[in-house]
């Protein structure tokens, strides 16, 4: 299995609050880790296209007949709650103990979800992924091995140290892997390694963290699992999973990674969801080959529609410097000089983030601040101001665009 290495890092250095310690802290890492959350647009389209480079950041090509070529799994010997099974031996009356929302990583504006909540619409993301938080009344259930502040350190370790691996083998194999990015890589297993020796020689442990039952996402549509995500993901230890976790009185607040792709049978899934409307449910996990003990919901979530890029920029404008969600101009103002105002109608309650995300993935982008009124992110040449918006029932981005 191939680690994303920001992936790896996100839990230690921009997840919860853990008892536990936390396993790195390095300013850059977390640079790096924020852009874990992007929800690449450019790349959703570019799926189908058939051509190296037709997407440079938000240039999305526009892929609507791609949905009819989606083929959603479908398994009919799978036990339910997998995927491409059936769950319709699983509805009935939703367990009270789960809950469902979405988190902030995903909707700057969602509320915190700190107590189960009842099923209902999640809302509409155009991204890749969602993040949501489970919310669990049952926090005794499944406990992971304690974390100590030596284990975490290790765990954290084991995968920088294959992140760094695979970065290194990429290289040898002919990719195109930045020089810089592993030289940074190499420096933080270096001090990963000093900081865990040490820790074993301190031979102090920390409190463990609060326990969590094991449960699973799952996305249905027509009552058949066609994507899911785990909690903890497969193959995350619990000391890793401690810094999803946030626990409020009696329950246990973790968020979720859920692809917005289809999950995989006998090796085939990994596309892009079609657009429509999908059910969601949360279960509780008994293992592999054993269906759920207890479900929750089903809450809805909405693909939109993919469109095509924002057309009708003038000449002048940074496009390559200042990458858009797709979307539909609605207005432009200012020159090369003064610097622009640009207005895009774009769906998704994720607008805010996939174009927050889109802008520090611009190589030296530099972000200065991110909240959930809005953010501003300094590329080559360029200083950007981002704002989420609405104009009647129409969503909206906000772009403005100053010469530095």
């Amino acid at each position: 299995m191939s680690i994303d290495l920001t992936s790896a890092l996100h839990d230690a250095v921009d997840g919860g609050t853990p008892v536990g310690p936390a396993p790195v802290d390095l300013p850059r890492v977390r640079s790096r880790a924020r852009r874990r959350r992007a929800v690449h647009l450019g790349a959703r389209g570019a799926v189908g296209v058939g051509a190296a480079g037709a997407v440079a950041f938000g240039a999305v090509q526009v892929v609507g007949p791609r949905d009819a070529r989606t083929v959603l799994p479908a398994d009919a010997d799978a036990v339910p709650g997998a995927c491409g099974s059936t769950v319709t031996s699983l509805l009935g009356a939703s367990d009270p103990t789960l809950g469902l929302g979405v988190s902030t990583w995903s909707d700057p504006d969602a509320l915190d979800t700190k107590h189960v909540r009842a099923p209902g619409p999640l809302g509409t993301f155009a991204g890749d992924s969602v993040y949501l938080d489970v919310v669990s009344s049952l926090p005794a259930d499944g406990a992971g091995t304690p974390a100590t502040e030596e284990s975490s350190l290790r765990d954290t370790l084991a995968l920088l140290e294959q992140g760094y691996a695979e970065r290194l083998a990429a290289q040898a194999a002919g990719e195109d892997v930045d020089q810089a990015e592993i030289d940074e890589l190499a420096q933080i297993v270096e001090s990963m390694r000093a900081s865990a020796e040490a820790a074993r020689d301190d031979g102090v442990p920390s409190p463990p963290p609060t326990p969590v039952a094991r449960v699973r996402v799952l996305v249905t549509y027509d009552d058949r699992v066609v994507a899911a995500t785990t909690i903890p993901r497969d193959g995350q230890s619990d000391a890793d999973a401690a810094w999803d976790r946030t626990v409020a009185g009696p329950t246990v607040r973790e968020r979720a990674h859920l692809p917005l792709e289809t999950c995989t049978v006998d090796g085939v899934g990994g596309d892009p969801l079609p657009s429509g409307t999908y059910d969601v449910l949360v279960a509780r996990d008994a293992g592999a080959g054993v269906a759920p003990t207890a479900v929750a919901g089903p809450w809805t979530l909405v693909v939109p529609p993919r469109v095509g890029a924002v057309t009708g920029l003038p000449d002048g404008f940074p496009t390559d410097a200042v990458p858009m969600p797709p979307g539909r101009l609605l207005e432009v103002s200012g020159d090369a000089a003064e610097g622009w105002t640009v207005q895009i109608a774009v769906e998704g309650d994720d607008r805010f983030t996939v174009g927050a995300d889109l802008l520090d993935d611009v190589p030296d982008a530099v972000e200065e601040y991110r909240a959930p009124t809005g953010a501003r992110v300094l590329v080559p040449g360029w200083a950007v101001e981002l704002r989420s918006g609405t104009e009647g029932d129409v969503t909206t981005l906000r772009y403005s665009v100053a010469p530095l």
